[in-house]
């Protein structure tokens, strides 16, 4: 997967060539129920779907930036976590600055990672929520002209990925039709652009949304800190994200599963199958499992594994 200049080609070779393309592996589900597929997003650059999102808006802001000039580029963004680490990456290799904005209650190994990688990290009172993260991240913006923020959840190029790669490559790697689309909101970038390619194909697809139950998608309690599964926290007080509210009515149904629901099914899923996944990949196959068992044994229902899952995660899961 490349589309930036030239110069920059030459320094994300290894990560362009390992972006993308991921497998989809079939996981068990309940009898009588339809069959379900999902999307191996662990297998990127540094082992998360957020790979992608990264990618796109960098390339987006390096069209427009003379080699010459890309020393002064100063790159500010909010993460919950793996896109932090994907912009970090990234940002290393194009020798860019980068400044993060994350919760203070971010993984340790995360946190250990970014600096590591040259990030300037600045931490918001996780009790201010996700949405707290990004407000700081406005003000920041808002108060210095000289950084380039990429606003991940209003960003196009966050959606479009998904939309011409992500979509398109389970197209290519499915065989036949597909009954449903399975995905955590977050921003709704990868839930909203996969959708859009694969309901041109299956118009008739249902689009089943998930989030986590401490803070639902559109809820009108505040933000909150407490603990949720992995980068998909609603952003509260009634706020939406826009990928998602713009075509809100195709959603067929929203699911929402606690953080102690996604621990349980990490754990479950290893123990069946050998095979890792993080927490938000474990709200996904819960959401799925249960649309495969409604749309029955005929149905072929896909999902995105976003990531294998945290040291924090899984020490969480086992303690």
């Amino acid at each position: 997967m490349t589309f930036l200049p030239k110069v920059e080609e030459r320094r994300l070779g290894d990560f362009a060539g390992k972006l993308g393309n991921t497998p989809i592996m079939e996981v068990p589900s309940t009898p009588g129920a339809g069959k379900i597929l999902a999307k191996c997003e662990w297998h990127n650059p540094t082992g998360s779907v957020k790979d992608r999102t990264a990618y796109a808006m960098m390339a987006e802001v390096l069209k427009g930036v003379a080699e010459e000039e890309q020393e002064r580029l100063h790159i500010l963004e909010y993460s919950g976590g793996n896109l932090g680490l994907s912009l970090a990456t990234i940002c290393h290799l194009l020798q860019i600055k980068l400044t993060l904005v994350l919760s203070n209650g971010a993984n340790k190994s995360l946190l250990a990672s970014l600096q590591s990688l040259g990030a300037n990290v600045k931490l918001v009172d996780k009790q201010k929520g996700f949405w707290g993260v990004m407000e700081t991240t406005f003000q920041l913006s808002d108060s210095d002209p000289s950084y380039t923020f990429l606003y991940q959840h209003r960003n196009e190029a966050n959606f479009h990925i998904h939309k011409n790669e992500t979509g398109k490559e389970i197209l290519e790697q499915v065989d036949g039709k597909i009954d449903a689309w399975v995905a955590s909101i977050g921003t709704g970038g990868t839930l909203m652009g996969v959708y859009e390619t694969l309901s041109s194909k299956f118009p008739d697809m249902e689009l089943h949304a998930v989030t986590p139950a401490e803070l639902p998608y559109g809820s009108e309690q505040p933000p909150n800190g407490l603990r949720k599964y992995a980068g998909s926290g609603g952003l509260g007080c009634g706020r939406k994200q826009l990928f998602v509210e713009r075509k809100e009515q195709k959603v067929t149904r929203h699911w929402t599963y606690s953080f102690q629901d996604t621990l349980v099914e990490m754990r479950r899923f290893y123990e069946e199958t050998g095979v890792k996944i993080g927490t938000s990949a474990a709200a996904n196959l819960l959401a799925a499992r249960r649309v495969a068992e409604l749309l029955g044994s005929n149905a072929v229902v896909v999902t995105v594994f976003p990531d294998a899952g945290s040291p924090e995660e899984w020490e969480a899961a086992y303690g």
